[in-house]
């Protein structure tokens, strides 16, 4: 009886040691296969894998039950734009949608080739968030054929060169156009110029005394209306008479001065003021006409005579008058 009672309790001992271990068994089994069934899974997939030369396929890269958490993605798979004899023509964006709780990211790259021959993809590398990488080493291969002549039926072969048939040429009217326009502003110019020459004042021999002076200032209103439009000549002539008469009285010679020269040689030496004032404002007046083309008022022409008449009565008096 002691014999028998030590094998059963030997034996329930094993049985409550193996009920122990298979639960421990159980609840690791349990716990593991989580991570084993939803651990990442990337793909590469290349359709077609034979093409013709400048043909396209589409290679896609996808990876699967990636969570939002420490096993998310962090770098994606690299492919240069040239590789091995392949050019990537398009990339799509990422994609990301879920099945079931199962969560994929897809991309699909359109690739083309122009050199024929069997090219293989490159090792592709995704990183995960938790700092793993899964590479892809077994990449597909990409055939390349060259074109398909076969059914071609006629080739363009060898033949002899043929003259092309000059086309007939237009006549050249705007060879005729432009010489006719050409000789018409060569003669505008002409008669342009003659013109100006012929308004260019001549020089003239300038009256001496003060009634010749003022009798000539008055010729000017006669000669040069204003009317006429001959503004710079007038005004080339008006202050000629008035500096030559002044010269001939201060006894200077002025005729090479500039106006602010001149102006200088004579200030306080034509009468006070109101006088001078008013005949260096005609100065001023005159040489904006001659030298920047401004056209006066007939108001401005008046008051120029009137000036030019009171500054050489007043030069006259000036130098005459009785010495006290």
């Amino acid at each position: 009886m002691r014999i028998n009672f030590s094998i059963q309790q030997r034996c329930a001992v094993i049985n409550r040691a193996a009920m122990y271990f298979l639960k421990k068994c159980c609840w690791l089994l349990l716990y593991c296969l989580p991570g084993f069934v939803l651990a990442q899974q990337p793909a590469v997939k290349l359709n077609p894998d034979k093409i013709l030369i400048g043909s396209q396929t589409q290679l896609t890269l996808q990876v699967e039950n990636v969570q939002q958490n420490s096993s998310g993605i962090q770098h994606w798979f690299n492919l240069p734009d040239t590789f091995a004899h392949i050019q990537v023509v398009n990339r799509s964006a990422i994609d990301t949608f879920t099945v079931n709780g199962n969560t994929i990211l897809t991309q699909h790259i359109t690739l083309t080739s122009f050199d024929s021959g069997s090219w293989k993809i490159p090792v592709l590398t995704v990183l995960f968030q938790n700092k793993q990488t899964f590479t892809i080493k077994n990449t597909p291969v990409l055939t390349v054929l060259p074109a398909d002549v076969s059914g071609m039926k006629d080739y363009n072969g060898f033949t002899d060169i043929i003259e092309v048939p000059q086309p007939a040429q237009p006549f050249p009217w705007w060879m005729i156009v432009s010489a006719v326009l050409f000789i018409l502003i060569v003669a505008l110019l002409i008669k342009w110029f003659r013109l100006r020459k012929r308004r260019k004042p001549l020089p003239a021999i300038l009256p001496q005394s003060k009634d010749q002076v003022l009798d000539a200032i008055q010729q000017l209103r006669k000669k040069y209306p204003y009317a006429l439009g001959a503004h710079q000549i007038f005004f080339t002539e008006l202050i000629a008479l008035c500096r030559g008469f002044s010269d001939a009285q201060l006894q200077q010679d002025t005729h090479s001065f500039t106006t602010d020269e001149y102006m200088v040689a004579v200030k306080n030496k034509i009468g006070a003021e109101p006088v001078q004032t008013n005949f260096f404002q005609l100065l001023r007046l005159s040489d904006a006409v001659k030298f920047a083309r401004y056209i006066p008022t007939e108001k401005e022409v008046e008051k120029a005579l009137f000036t030019a008449t009171d500054m050489v009565k007043t030069v006259y008096q000036y130098s005459f008058q009785p010495k006290k």
